[in-house]
């Protein structure tokens, strides 16, 4: 139903002292990340480490606080509407391992191939 095609994703390395200010994983209308993935690879991880995943409702405020915060957690999963949903990495204490994907749609037409071959 969301027209999903392909899959991109990265290896995610936060060193100590590590963070990812707010932001949204796609421009609203741009099509080209439509579900962001997060999972969590360290093996071990607690509140204390750092690196919590902060996660805004869709059209809250700079100033508004976050609704969720979500602790690294060994094998955590986060999927989330990438144009919609505000989040952050908070700063991290320790090396922080993750995954970082987002599902595109197939943006092919008259004048352009999704993907290029």
């Amino acid at each position: 139903m969301l027209g999903l095609f392909e899959m991109e994703v990265c290896f995610a390395v936060y060193p100590p002292g590590g963070f990812y200010d707010r932001h949204l994983d796609s421009f609203a209308g741009a099509r080209n990340r439509v579900v962001s993935l997060v999972a969590y690879l360290n093996e071990d991880w607690d509140e204390a480490r750092g690196g919590a995943l902060a996660i805004w409702p869709e059209g809250a405020g700079e100033s508004d606080a976050p609704a969720a915060r979500i602790i690294p957690e060994p094998g955590g999963v986060v999927l989330m509407l990438s144009e919609a949903i505000p989040h952050a990495v908070e700063v991290t204490n320790e090396k922080r391992l993750g995954l970082a994907g987002w599902w595109r749609v197939n943006q092919s037409g008259m004048d352009r191939i999704d993907p290029l071959s």
